[in-house]
């Protein structure tokens, strides 16, 4: 693999800059550089000439929590401008021990940049926050984060999933007291994942109470056998009865957006319940029912009628937020989202460091592993690289976009699936009657207004200047200038009244013996 190298040196910024880490910047920092960089995940200025330590506590817990850390430099206005720091040294002083009081977890290392500002030598005060990889709050017991350059105060159970997601605690190794095993589970599925877990591993003296040890699904505690939250996602009959957000909600919507208030008006809106079994079987037939078919040309010029997704793509999606989702936010659920143009698929939680939206098809994370080993026993998930591009690869397959992984904030943390259809194209190849007759060839060189006509004389024999106006939304000279255009390209034929500016004037298709075939 070939080591990607950085020209720390070199007089002119480059790209290459981008895709420093802040420890890069830390090392290397110089004015040059300082100028250089605006405000991002990894770098905030700050120009106060009186530190602000309960605020400056807040950013020791939003970079210590940042995958890679950050760099805080005071000394910089909000525009870029070099202004140098201003502090006494007792100010200083404070600087460097705010962390031990107000944010103790936090591990700051500082340093002096020497900058020059009209023409006199000042310093800029740069401090670099490396990432703890364990959650870390400031004295007033708040966590930050950092999305963007913005930073982000996390809710408790967005605390819960981020030491989850570090090691500190596991959500799907919790003992779930509520539950008794194995009454208050489904023994269908528990018996169906130890036969082929002793076949699979060759285990076929192994008992299903030994399987789920094991698999760390129950835990032995003092000679009673205790289930833990892995169990109650996989097989419980009742997960809401702790776990409320576990269930899938499957919305239609005829538009581009949900809408609010009195607008908000779903086609469909279905809410699926129960262990993760049962949401994954019912929620493809759910949205298999939601989705609809359409026709359209494939690169051979030849026409394949699909669903207007492809069934792997937002499978795959639903099961990976299944399976991804923090369970920690308990109280939320899935969500699929289909739109004219687009489906969403919603999982609860952010990413699982390393992964990211650029590092999603190789790098491979799990947040709750064993629940997700327990499903790919049961054939319902293998690797997770490999399910994100199954989901890129069948879109490609379609001839549409690539899907769209995006970690948002709007209302609470969430990992976003965007599957869009291209729905413009679709649309304009679904018209299978109208392309037969005129030829896949001339078809495909008509614009889209012209589209639009073609089909209303199709299906209406004839078409006059105002009726195409009607349907193209252009201006009768437009529209008339429309018409003769398609005239010369021999789609449609002018047939002219008894006399000038005669209303009964029209124009028909072209006979049947004039058209352009192809083959289809």
């Amino acid at each position: 693999m070939q080591q990607t190298s950085f020209n720390f040196d070199e007089d002119e910024p480059t790209e290459d800059r981008n895709l420093w880490i802040p420890r890069d910047i830390w090392v290397h920092m110089t004015q040059r550089i300082l100028e250089y960089f605006k405000e991002d995940r990894r770098f905030e200025r700050k120009n106060h000439k009186a530190p602000n330590l309960d605020d400056l506590a807040i950013y020791y817990s939003t970079f210590s929590n940042t995958p890679d850390g950050g760099l805080l430099v005071y000394g910089i206005a909000d525009n870029g401008e070099i202004k140098g720091c201003h502090f006494s040294a007792e100010q200083i002083n404070k600087v460097e021990r705010c962390h031990i009081s107000h944010c103790p977890m936090a591990k700051p290392e500082f340093k002096k940049i020497p900058v020059i500002v009209d023409g006199k030598q000042e310093f800029c005060l740069a401090i670099y926050i490396p990432y703890v990889g364990r959650l870390v709050e400031t004295n007033k017991g708040s966590a930050w984060i950092r999305y963007g350059d913005s930073k982000h105060e996390m809710s408790e159970e967005e605390k819960r999933d981020f030491r989850a997601t570090r090691q500190e605690l596991s959500f799907e190794l919790t003992v779930a007291d509520l539950y008794q095993y194995p009454r208050d589970f489904n023994l269908r599925i528990i018996q169906d994942f130890c036969d082929v877990f002793r076949e699979r591993e060759q285990r076929p003296d192994w008992k299903n109470d030994e399987i789920l040890i094991d698999r760390h699904l129950i835990k032995n505690i003092n000679g009673i056998l205790k289930p833990l939250n892995s169990l109650v996602l996989l097989a419980a009959n009742d997960p809401a009865l702790t776990i409320p957000g576990c269930r899938i909600r499957v919305l239609r919507f005829n538009s581009t957006s949900e809408g609010s208030g009195e607008n908000y008006n779903p086609l469909r809106d279905r809410v699926i319940e129960g262990n993760l079994v049962k949401l994954i079987r019912e929620a493809q037939e759910v949205i298999s029912s939601q989705i609809y078919d359409v026709t359209w040309l494939n690169k051979d010029g030849k026409f394949v009628t699909t669903p207007e997704y492809p069934q792997w793509a937002w499978f795959e999606a639903v099961v990976n937020a299944c399976v991804h989702r923090s369970y920690s936010f308990s109280g939320t659920e899935i969500t699929v989202k289909l739109f004219i143009d687009r489906m969403e698929i919603e999982s609860p939680g952010g990413f699982v460091p390393p992964v990211n939206e650029k590092t999603i098809y190789v790098t491979r994370s799990s947040r709750n592993h064993h629940l997700m080993d327990a499903l790919r026993y049961l054939g319902y998930v293998r690797m997770a690289r490999e399910g994100t591009r199954r989901i890129r690869d069948s879109m490609m397959e379609y001839q549409l976009p690539a899907p769209l992984f995006r970690q948002e904030t709007f209302h609470g943390v969430v990992v976003k699936v965007t599957l869009r259809n291209d729905q413009e194209t679709h649309r304009r190849a679904s018209d299978r009657d109208v392309a037969h007759h005129f030829g896949v060839d001339l078809w495909r060189m008509l614009e889209e207004h012209e589209i639009k006509i073609a089909a209303y004389a199709f299906r209406n024999s004839t078409i006059q200047v105002s009726e195409a106006q009607r349907v193209t939304g252009r201006t009768w000279a437009t529209s008339k200038k429309d018409l003769e255009k398609l005239v010369v390209k021999g789609v449609l034929v002018f047939e002219p009244g008894t006399y000038t500016r005669d209303p009964k004037a029209h124009y028909r298709l072209t006979n049947p013996g004039n058209e352009v075939t192809s083959d289809i």
